[in-house]
């Protein structure tokens, strides 16, 4: 049954049994507004993103507002950025630049430097361990991979390999790795994999292949993929360091995956075309390879998958960027970038609130100021008004008595 409302003269506002002021409705719209004015927290559960980083591009670095489906702005960033990585929360862009010899940390919303590192050996490659707020950095010109603090771009620890690196991943404790053991660093080498424990720096084991590995892939699971020179994809597992062969006859750039469904993508340069490979488990029979292929019209460089697993987005050859709708395994749009973009990751928002100058856009500071002063009119206007009805109406009366 429906409860009655009692209707209440109209400065009044009208709720079940209750009747408030008018001050007290200010009031309540003055939250509603502050609510819906004030930036919503960033999420880094696996959400679906707003904002996909292109690095390469004519611009340096150009982003793609997901829902417009367009590109959104650009970051200018000198000489030819290589690697990008995001924060969870979308607030730091992590960047190499080979030709510079150096990493920088942007801020993602405004694109400003917030500290930059000089490492020796063309640095190209990252991982990013948000546990410990480490960023791992290897380059083909060095076998050294080094330990930056995300804080302060400061180097905490030095990785000595055998060989110069080709590329860089982390097997995460309790998702990749037996119970006990710690976060462990794979770096691929022109010789092998060799692979450290992330947490004290300790030499682990060091794979020999007979092909050469480049780019590195560890989704979650027991298996790490490994693409190679002489153009095959090699499966490893993380714990019994098994190997096997995965499929072969392309040319395989950097890899992403889905994270709900383990399905690795792959760009295959030679071919045109983006492979799709099923979960494969080293040890036991894994089904022909690739499950699919998405076919372009240029040899594709990069490719994302966002975290829900709804959307990929491609780098192609040309300055070009495909948006994938994988559930309906079709093409929503090519975007225009121009350059040579050659490596894309997906995010949130950044958020508005600013922990540094480097942070802060006008808009950010405008909203911020407007949420502030809507605050404080939320928590002195109740104030005002009870000690108006407590002490100010009372004294008007005294004042308005006749005299006897």
């Amino acid at each position: 049954m429906r409860q009655q409302q009692t209707r209440t003269p109209s400065n009044n506002c009208i709720y079940p049994q209750k009747t408030f002021p008018p001050l007290a409705c200010i009031y309540g719209l003055l939250l509603c507004f502050l609510l819906v004015a004030a930036p919503s927290p960033a999420r880094a559960d696996g959400g679906a993103p707003n904002l996909a980083y292109v690095a390469g591009s004519a611009a340096g670095i150009s982003v793609i507002d997901v829902a417009q489906k367009a590109v959104s702005r650009t970051i200018a960033v000198k000489s030819d950025p290589h690697t990008v990585l995001l924060s969870p929360d979308g607030r730091y862009l992590y960047v190499t630049q080979p030709q510079l010899g150096q990493v920088m940390i942007l801020a993602a919303g405004t694109g400003n430097t917030i500290c930059t590192a000089a490492l020796p050996g063309q640095p190209q490659f990252l991982a990013l361990d948000v546990n410990s707020s480490s960023l791992y950095v290897g380059g083909s010109g060095s076998d050294r991979v080094t330990d930056l603090d995300t804080g302060n771009c400061k180097s905490r620890r030095v990785f000595q390999a055998p060989a110069p690196i080709a590329g860089v991943a982390l097997a995460l404790a309790q998702i990749n790795l037996a119970d006990g053991q710690d976060t462990q660093l794979w770096a691929t080498t022109t010789h092998g994999i060799a692979i450290f424990n992330a947490q004290n720096g300790k030499s682990l084991r060091y794979i020999s292949l007979q092909d050469e590995p480049r780019a590195l892939a560890i989704p979650p699971g027991r298996t790490a993929y490994i693409t190679t020179r002489q153009g095959n994809i090699i499966a490893i597992d993380t714990n019994s360091y098994q190997n096997t062969n995965v499929i072969t006859g392309g040319s395989y750039g950097p890899m992403d995956f889905d994270e709900s469904t383990g399905e690795v993508y792959v760009p295959d340069a030679l071919h045109d075309q983006l492979d799709v490979l099923s979960p494969v488990v080293v040890g036991y029979k894994h089904p022909h390879e690739p499950e699919r292929t998405w076919s372009f019209a240029s040899a594709p460089q990069s490719v994302a998958i966002t975290n829900d697993g709804q959307l990929g987005f491609v780098a192609l050859a040309g300055g070009q960027v495909a948006m994938l709708d994988l559930p309906g395994k079709q093409t929503v749009i090519n975007l225009h970038v121009g350059g040579a973009p050659r490596f894309i990751i997906t995010g949130l928002y950044p958020p508005l609130a600013p922990l540094n100058p480097q942070e802060a856009t006008l808009s950010g500071i405008l909203i911020t100021i407007g949420a502030d002063a809507l605050l404080a009119v939320m928590l002195i206007a109740p104030t005002v008004y009870f000690l108006y009805r407590r002490f100010g109406r009372g004294r008007k009366q005294a004042w308005e008595k006749p005299a006897q």
